[in-house]
């Protein structure tokens, strides 16, 4: 049966609503997980794709490589894979269903987004790649159309079918595969695929979003190469000439020839991109995500969560600036959130004694949500300077998942224990 011609309305559990896209190799369709109400993507293989004798065995390889990653990647920037199956000669792979457009759509000079926007757009996708390549996995296949924008600045890395995983055989493709325009040098020459591969696309990415051109381009495909593996880029400043110099350089050691002259990691990376970021949002008054999650890593409360988790902890929070001397909880008011303060120090006071001093890196107000009830607070908290508060919804963390709701849990207790 051919895919065109499907008139089912299920495949496994799932119901069919309608097709939303199709492919050289595949078509998605929409469908419906009738047990919980969400909607998901089913992606079903071209059966003709695979049986063409030249590359039909790699379409296939490519496919089932996706299907290997079903439940294996969870990160909120990575497209989730849930489930994959065969129902007779039909192979399926049942995905989040993301609604949004690839950043295909910004890369053209009419179309630009913001640059504060471009640099949070790559750290998110960069954390995302650090992530997976902590599992063993190098994605090859890095580029605007496999990227998924999904609001404002929140992104999803899709397309994980040409991906190397360093402890499956299933994913030894060993012939080229990505797209030439994204591709390293050492991709291009059958060299040695790692992370720094990935890097190298993601600076190809960040070249075009910010400039709407390619650092490299030729009349056929043997001069594209050719100008990869050994020109020099069209210099950014030339095509546009207010990207500071911080993240010029950037994306020219993304895109350096010699993957040892790269970023080691997408971890280095993400950190040169928090500080070029701080300085294009040193006039802006809210606070990004990509400050905020570099603000997490370096909290001591948060030391001992995940990337993941603090992704979710962004989710659930409420981040709020305050002058010295504003009083943020009154005593005998009602409240339920805590608090974790980002930067700055604060008292504690009752009536008009001073009960403690809490300084960035540590939460007040807790009692409540450890009680699990909204309760008239105890003590009031006044900033002793300016300062960020972390607010955490009660209600918000008490819908997260268990491993969010654990380790806010432990830390809480410690705090309690040290006090």
């Amino acid at each position: 049966m051919k895919i065109d011609d499907l008139t089912r309305t299920t495949i496994g559990k799932f119901q069919i609503r309608k097709l939303i896209g199709r492919g050289a190799t595949s078509s998605v369709y929409l469908a419906e997980d009738p047990f919980t109400g969400s909607e998901v993507a089913i992606k079903i293989a071209r059966l003709n794709v695979f049986n063409e004798p030249l590359s039909g065995s790699r379409y296939k390889k490519m496919f089932m490589n996706e299907a290997s990653l079903a439940g294996k990647l969870r990160h909120p920037h990575i497209v989730a894979v849930y489930d994959a199956g065969t129902e007779g000669e039909m192979h399926y792979i049942v995905m989040e269903c993301v609604h949004g457009v690839t950043l295909k759509s910004y890369c053209t000079p009419e179309t630009l987004l913001p640059l504060e926007d471009v640099v949070e757009i790559v750290f998110k996708c960069c954390d995302a790649l650090e992530y997976a390549h902590g599992q063993g996995l190098i994605h090859r296949d890095i580029k605007p159309a496999n990227l998924l924008c999904t609001g404002g600045t929140e992104i999803k890395i899709s397309d994980f079918g040409t991906a190397l995983l360093s402890d499956s055989e299933l994913t030894q493709i060993v012939d080229t595969v990505g797209t030439p325009s994204y591709m390293s040098p050492e991709q291009i020459a059958g060299g040695e695929i790692t992370p720094q591969t990935d890097i190298y696309s993601l600076g190809v990415v960040m070249y075009q979003l910010l400039t709407g051109k390619l650092p490299f381009t030729g009349t056929n495909q043997y001069e594209l190469i050719q100008k990869i593996t050994k020109g020099a880029p069209v210099p950014l400043e030339s095509l546009r000439s207010d990207i500071p110099m911080g993240i010029r350089n950037i994306v020219y050691r993304c895109m350096e020839k010699d993957p040892v002259n790269r970023y080691r990691d997408c971890g280095e990376l993400a950190n040169n991109l928090s500080r070029a970021h701080e300085q294009l949002e040193s006039d802006n008054t809210n606070v990004s995500d990509t400050r905020k999650f570099s603000t997490l890593k370096s909290l001591e409360f948060f030391n001992d969560f995940t990337d993941v988790e603090l992704w979710e902890v962004l989710r659930i929070s409420k981040w709020h600036r305050f002058p010295a001397g504003k009083r943020l909880l009154r005593e005998g008011k009602i409240g339920g959130s805590f608090f974790v303060l980002a930067s700055g120090d604060v008292r504690i006071m009752k009536g008009d004694s001073l009960l403690d001093m809490v300084e960035a890196g540590h939460c007040f107000g807790e009692m409540a949500y450890i009680h699990n009830s909204k309760k008239t607070r105890s003590a009031s908290v006044v900033s002793n300077s300016e300062v960020t508060v972390i607010k955490i919804i009660a209600e918000a963390l008490q819908g997260a998942s268990d491993q969010l709701q654990s380790k806010f849990n432990r830390k809480l207790l410690c705090t309690l224990a040290d006090r």
